[in-house]
């Protein structure tokens, strides 16, 4: 019978989550892997196996907590329009003065790995679908309840999408909230809101 596991393996999962999300999967060393999680190697291997699984393992993880966790944002409430002002929010929220200062884990991913790794480009794939359908969602709500004009496309979900992205990568620069909200506020613009996003309730 093999001896119990001291540690956590979820809990140094989202120290792996953090490495890699700063400072990405090549610019991440097995020696400064072990560190960033307290693990002695055997115990990394033993338990998460080689780098790249531990990698593929931690954008499971992140996708289940930080990813998930925006996109039900654009679940909530009645008010579509207030939704979208909110999964915004949090975003520049989050790059200011958050993790998100690192950029998106997922986008991040896109730029150094998507082209040469299948599995991983399929999860990216999975990912970016989900938010396309969680907007897609959002927007439907607001159109229904007026908040949009009706003939909103539904390719504005994938312009918000691509948006997100490029906000993910703008991160990296140390932006002004100005600048944030400036870019939000053009990009929501073409959703031809027809009256003010209903308030998050107390």
């Amino acid at each position: 019978m093999g001896q119990a596991k001291q540690f956590d393996p979820e809990q140094r999962l989202d120290c792996a989550v953090d490495a890699f999300w700063e400072n990405g999967f090549d610019g991440s060393a097995m020696q400064a892997l072990c560190k960033a999680m307290g693990l002695f190697p055997g115990s990394l291997y033993g338990t998460y196996g080689d780098k790249r699984r531990l990698f593929l393992r931690a954008v499971d993880r992140y996708m289940a907590t930080v990813s998930t966790e925006a996109v039900e944002t654009l679940g909530r409430g009645p008010s579509g329009l207030a939704a979208l002002h909110r999964y915004f929010r949090n975003l520049v929220d989050g790059i200011l003065t958050g993790r998100r200062q690192w950029g998106c884990l997922i986008t991040n991913t896109i730029v150094e790995l998507a082209r040469r790794d299948p599995e991983i480009k399929a999860k990216i794939d999975l990912h970016l679908a989900r938010l396309e359908t969680a907007f897609c969602g959002a927007i439907a709500r607001a159109r229904q309840a007026g908040e949009i004009a009706p003939d909103t496309s539904p390719d504005t979900a994938a312009f918000l999408v691509c948006v997100v992205q490029g906000l993910n990568v703008l991160a990296k620069t140390t932006p002004s909230r100005q600048r944030l909200d400036r870019v939000v506020t053009t990009a929501l613009s073409v959703l031809g809101a027809t009256r003010p996003a209903c308030p998050d309730p107390p």
